[in-house]
């Protein structure tokens, strides 16, 4: 049953100090033109982050476990893509299913939850397509657990905030070149500045084109980002910004390799083995604009204005390969199936919001109150070619990728096609209540109405889902250096999965459960944190297979349960030495006491560090370590052991603007899959290196 928007009784649950709201001075403060920047420190961010409440907390002050990647980091380790970034953070897994899909877990649990500078962008799909570029970003937010009060999609696996670099008042420039050794070339710039007392700008650019370790593969990614800001009056802040971000891959794995051969003994390829052929390819575009509208109505109240258009689009031509082969010594028996598969998503997203200070019992407090609207337009479409010997058997050369490129012309527009509409409203609020100078509670509601109405495949995609998602939190600081806490959040979140009778599951609902201590070192230069955490899903889409005859990707609803610790420290330990290190252990069951997921590795390990050499200061040596447990397939048992995977930096500053570099990867030519989220699977890259000079104004 639909209810009325906004609905009122989303209001029970706001504080008293809500009465009090607009209670406040209305002198305008000069410093209030721009929200001042915290200083930066190497690895890790401990200035302030709205990912998790839209308040103005530190790192330190917030009630679940954050990670902050800084620019520092993404450039010393080279993480020059979203999949670089989230394998690189403590406690997330990257499931590479193919070369140009990938999803995200934590906890877990997929990650669905992305924001841009604090703002939410609905994950419909559940998975990541293309290779987007991370040349446009300052530093990128990971709040673990539930943190879905201001995006509207509460999952107990983690938000990923990306925040966008902004103008700087001074003028600054820096460029880039490196190279790889599969003939990669990345060039990339970034100049800011003023144009006068009023107006600021920056501008982005970026190409990264490079072939690869895997056969006939290669990948080209193009970035354009622009930004101005204008001050309209001393108290009014107008942002207009642009992103454009493409990716073109050619020789695309769709599925991956065989694990098993017929007898059901497991596979061993070479590394660079690839099924698709050279016809095959994968381009994405992503195109970003965002209108920020910042109006300070007091000393301690902002009024936030934003609306944000993105337009997605993805064409590809897809080799899928299925089956068993024979034998290692008869590679035949092996089935596949061309796709011509096209898609397109628009978005429409606004947010308004109230936030600010106000001083009630002799104390002072935030409050942040908001309204956001959504609404999606997703489109796509299969094209086959049934007519002229698809699907074909392959025989035994099927590695080398000369299967001619089918005719596409075959497609039925009831049943190989989605068009599906969605709509998210809600309102929202979160407040900090500053009990004693040492207690503080946080205390939050968001009010969420989703329709969404169409068809994808040959089922009816239409579902409605409304709820009222709370969310608790409680500090405690008990020593100078030292805090308790605890956070609270249901879980909800609409889906797009369908069944094998192609019906849509509908949104899965939850709880997500926090207990935790954090400690500041180094005169709060660093940040150790250990939280425990417990979570249940219900409803839960799980992928149980495929259609033969569309490829539709099939779900089945569970229940799940979740729990487990994690180990996080990230900072400078002693002027020139930084260390990020994770562990996370996670236990997850069915309704049933069952393990479950087995693909997501019980136990995970990251550690980063950079030390500057004391007898030679323009050396910097980093390195990465990165350890899993052991890992299997959900459907037919394929196991992977425990693995390490080690990286190593050099960079060396030749002058104060001029500096060089080298970064290998995989520095001890492990051999591993890239994910066993699915019953197919290809390898990682092995020992790789990358030469790179950059320069900077």
């Amino acid at each position: 049953m639909k209810s009325s928007f906004p609905p009122l009784r989303a209001l029970n649950m706001l504080p008293m100090a809500a009465a009090i709201v607009f209670a406040n001075q209305t002198v305008f403060a000069e410093d209030n033109k721009q929200k001042t920047l915290e200083n930066v420190y190497v690895y890790g961010e401990q200035g302030e982050t709205d990912t998790a409440t839209k308040l103005d907390l530190t790192i330190f002050e917030t009630p679940q476990t954050v990670t902050a990647v800084s620019r520092v980091q993404l450039d010393e380790f080279a993480l020059n893509s979203i999949n670089d970034v989230l394998d690189y953070t403590p406690g997330v897994t990257v499931e590479e299913v193919e070369t140009d899909r990938t999803y995200y877990t934590a906890r877990g649990f997929d990650i669905v939850n992305f924001q841009y500078d604090g703002v939410g962008v609905p994950f419909t799909v559940g998975n990541n397509h293309g290779q987007q570029d991370t040349a446009i970003f300052e530093r990128v937010d990971v709040v673990k657990g539930a943190a879905g009060l201001v995006t509207g999609l509460a999952n107990p696996s983690a938000t990923v905030n990306f925040v966008r670099k902004r103008p700087t008042k001074e003028l600054q420039a820096s460029g880039g070149v490196s190279v790889n050794e599969w003939n990669g070339v990345r060039v990339d710039g970034d100049v800011s500045g003023a144009f006068n007392e009023r107006v600021r700008a920056r501008l982005v650019i970026a190409r990264d084109n490079s072939d690869s370790y895997l056969d006939r593969h290669e990948d080209q990614r193009d970035v354009l980002y622009g930004i101005v800001e204008t001050d309209l009056s001393d108290s009014t802040l107008l942002t207009v910004g642009h992103s454009y971000d493409s990716s073109d891959s050619d020789a695309v794995l769709w599925g991956a390799l065989p694990l098993l051969y017929s007898d059901g003994s497991q596979t061993d390829y070479d590394v660079s083995t690839n099924t698709a052929p050279d016809w095959t390819f994968a381009n994405s575009e992503s195109n970003q604009t965002f209108i920020e509208l910042k109006q300070y109505l007091s000393e301690r109240w902002t009024l936030n204005a934003i609306y944000t258009r993105n337009d997605y689009k993805y064409e590809s031509r897809l080799f899928y390969v299925y089956g068993a082969p024979n034998s290692a010594a008869d590679e035949s028996g092996l089935g596949a199936q061309g796709s011509d598969y096209n898609s397109e998503e628009e978005q429409n997203i606004y947010d308004l919001y109230v936030s600010g200070d106000f001083t009630f019992a002799g104390r002072d407090h935030q409050l942040v109150v908001g309204l956001n609207y959504a609404d999606i337009q997703t489109d796509a479409a299969s094209y086959y070619d049934n007519e002229n010997g698809y699907p074909t058997e392959l025989g035994p050369d099927w590695a080398k990728g000369n299967y001619p490129e089918p005719v596409f012309d075959d497609h039925d527009p009831a049943t190989e096609t989605t068009d599906i509409k969605q709509t998210h409203k809600a309102l929202y609020l979160s407040s900090r209540l500053n009990l004693t100078d040492a207690l503080s509670v946080l205390l939050g509601v968001r009010r969420a109405e989703l329709t969404q109405e169409g068809q994808s495949y040959g089922g009816p995609s239409d579902t409605d889902a409304e709820e009222t998602v709370p969310y608790y939190g409680v500090t405690y600081q008990f020593a100078e250096t030292w805090m308790a806490y605890s956070s609270y959040s249901e879980v909800f979140k609409q889906q797009t999965f369908v069944s094998d009778q192609f019906l849509p599951l509908g949104a899965n609902t939850g709880e997500n459960t926090e207990i935790g201590v954090k400690k500041s070192f180094n005169h709060d230069r660093a940040t150790l944190t250990l939280a425990v955490f417990q979570s249940e899903h219900d409803n839960l889409g799980e992928f149980t297979g495929r259609d033969p005859d569309t490829g539709t990707a099939f779900y089945a609803a569970r229940q799940f349960e979740a729990d487990g610790y994690e180990l996080e420290f990230a900072g400078e330990v002693i002027e020139g030495f930084n260390l990020s290190a994770g562990y996370t252990k996670v236990n997850i069951e069915d309704d049933q006491g069952n393990d479950v997921r087995p693909f997501v590795p019980e136990q995970l390990v990251k550690l980063s560090a950079s030390y500057r050499v004391p007898a030679m200061p323009a050396l910097k040596v980093s390195g990465v370590v990165k350890w899993q447990d052991s890992t299997e397939t959900a459907g037919n048992g394929v196991e992977q052991d425990a693995y390490t995977v080690a990286d190593l930096a050099l960079k060396y500053a030749v002058t104060e603007k001029v500096s060089v570099g080298v970064n290998v990867k995989n520095i001890t030519d492990e051999k591993f899959f890239n994910s066993l989220y699915w019953d197919q699977a290809f390898y990682a890259a092995p020992r790789h290196m990358q030469a790179s000079v950059t320069w900077q104004y």
